[in-house]
């Protein structure tokens, strides 16, 4: 409660260290969505909403959660980031590649 507030229009600074100067894929340095991260997250979304539902609920709340930790921990909230990232990319192309092997010998 002692703390003074931050003069208007000033970046919050994430602490020194390897992972303050390199955010997560689309983030920029105060933890939020950089305007490709805005672009690659909304049609990565789409992708995923199509193909495989339930993930896009993951990648939202990874990222929801990195949200929450990027002001105490960067390299958590980084991790989470990443692991949102593949939620909406990857999973789904993976669940779709194991929903067509699983269907191949019934052709």
């Amino acid at each position: 409660m002692n703390e003074a507030a931050p003069a208007p229009g000033a970046l919050p600074v994430a602490s020194a260290g390897p992972t303050a100067s390199h955010p997560a894929f689309g983030i920029g340095q105060d933890g939020t969505y950089t305007r490709t991260g805005q672009v690659l997250a909304f049609l990565a979304g789409l992708w995923t909403m199509v193909l495989f539902f339930p993930l896009l609920f993951v990648g939202a709340i990874l990222y929801t959660k990195a949200e929450e930790v990027f002001k105490d921990d960067p390299a958590r909230a980084r991790k989470l980031v990443s692991w949102s990232w593949l939620s909406v990319t990857v999973a789904p192309v993976l669940a779709v590649a194991v929903v067509i092997a699983a269907t191949l010998p019934f052709r």
